[in-house]
């Protein structure tokens, strides 16, 4: 039986509802060889949740109301801006360990290293390359076919965007409630190097923990 959400009694819900169907169409797509698409749902995964996560954290009550509304248009790049204050100790934790950071501005300076933003803005970059099909990112250079057939090297790339989108969604998770039940499962998940990268994600959701 369904349950209804009550109005507006907390950010991270609704946005965390929508990106589980999200996450459920991008693996169909993936096994059934239509890996762009799959790789759009994860880019809508990770907005979504990241947007969730900065109205929560930032006190964005009435902006949060009026985005579904279509009163306020909103994005992952607010929702960064307002994330590099509303997870400034998270962030600082992360420059001094790992020489990285989740929400940075594009060229922005981190103990005198150049980077091109945060990791979450970083990835969310190349999954716009798919989700907009630009070349070199489309189904038909993966596939060399036009039609959706099983490719082992375009499973496995989008496999690990799957498991890396999922990891940031959950340290964004974690952010909005720092309380949240954290299961074994999804420890020794994001303990798997060959599934999640990112040293950025990792130190972040040891740093939580």
């Amino acid at each position: 039986m369904s349950t209804r959400l009550p109005p507006y009694r907390e950010r991270m819900s609704p946005v965390m509802l929508d990106a589980n169907d999200e996450i459920q169409a991008a693996l169909y797509n993936c096994l059934t060889g239509y890996y762009r698409f799959s790789v759009g749902g994860m880019r809508n995964v990770l907005e979504l949740v990241a947007i969730g996560c900065w109205a929560e954290v930032c006190g964005k009550k009435k902006e949060f109301r009026d985005w579904p509304k279509g009163k306020l248009q909103l994005g992952l790049g607010t929702a960064c801006d307002g994330l590099i204050a509303g997870a400034a100790s998270l962030e600082s934790h992360l420059k001094s360990t790992v020489k990285d950071t989740l929400f940075a501005h594009k060229n922005s300076a981190a103990r005198g290293i150049a980077m091109q933003g945060g990791y979450v803005r970083r990835i969310f970059s190349g999954l716009s390359e798919f989700a907009h099909s630009r070349p070199n990112y489309n189904d038909s250079h993966f596939r060399e076919s036009n039609g959706p057939i099983y490719v082992k090297s375009a499973f496995n790339h989008v496999a690990w965007i799957h498991f890396e989108t999922v990891a940031i969604a959950y340290v964004l998770a974690l952010i909005a409630r720092p309380k949240m039940r954290i299961s074994p499962a999804f420890r020794e998940f994001l303990a798997d190097t060959k599934r999640v990268r990112s040293r950025v994600v990792r130190a972040a959701f040891l740093h939580l923990t």
